[in-house]
């Protein structure tokens, strides 16, 4: 068992070395989940919300309009509610099925609609230029590109898959105030607050967990859960920028 490991870890040296990168497989398991609890909440923003960024349109004025602001802090002013937060539940490797159909990522009046989706490794996500103008959609994941392609006004779709779980950050060359956030998960247990800041998930198997909520430019949380058969567990926090 020892040499087999040591076999193992050394064609993950060599092939690190060879390519610059290994790619990590996550696992997990579809299984029936009959008294599955759920988790809900609404998060918020304390205090008054940083200003989002307002950007002078160079490229395409006549249709993108001459000035854009950012979309980075989206906070609905009835309930404080911030909407593109992610909460995604770790640990968990065996569980409902996940969703097949692919994420979709639209370009519609040169924004990223929505601002920030969510999927699971192992799916994939689509981009669509809506727009009658040339985008170059252009994504990173830890800094380092994984796709730049221009993207002809109203052409042909790009199809991706999923491949690692992380940050992707989207962005248009052409449209530099173009920002936009894909959320990778190693399960489907995540969800994207809405314009009111709420959030569900649903089918999550009993049990202890760690729930992380993340937002592009606010302080990340962690937060521990504990998830009993047929209940409804409610986590609603506040957020600040300090």
């Amino acid at each position: 068992m020892k040499s087999k490991n040591i076999y193992l870890l050394i064609i993950l040296i060599f092939l690190f070395f060879a390519f610059g990168e290994v790619q990590i497989l996550y696992a997990y398991s579809e299984i029936p989940v009959e008294n599955g609890g759920e988790l809900t909440g609404t998060i918020t923003f304390n205090g008054k919300p940083p200003v989002n960024q307002l950007s002078k349109v160079v490229l395409n004025p006549e249709y993108c309009g001459n000035t854009v602001y950012e979309e980075t802090y989206s906070v609905n002013p009835q309930n404080q509610g911030l909407e593109n937060v992610v909460i995604s539940i770790e640990g968990i490797e065996k569980g409902k099925k996940a969703n097949d159909l692919p994420v979709v990522l639209e370009i519609m009046k040169c924004h990223f609609a929505p601002h920030v989706i969510a999927g699971m490794v192992g799916n994939s996500y689509e981009v669509r230029n809506m727009d009658p103008i040339l985008h170059n959609y252009h994504t990173r994941l830890d800094g380092k590109t994984i796709l730049n392609m221009a993207m002809p006004p109203q052409g042909a779709n790009i199809k991706k898959p999923l491949s690692q779980v992380g940050i992707i950050d989207a962005s248009c060359d052409a449209h530099t105030f173009m920002k936009g956030a894909i959320f990778v998960a190693p399960n489907p247990y995540f969800a994207v607050t809405d314009k009111d800041g709420n959030y569900r998930i649903s089918d999550i198997p009993p049990g202890k967990y760690r729930v992380k909520i993340w937002h592009e430019k606010l302080p990340s949380q962690e937060k521990e859960v504990d998830i009993p058969a047929q209940k409804k567990v409610n986590l609603s926090l506040e957020i600040s920028s300090k």
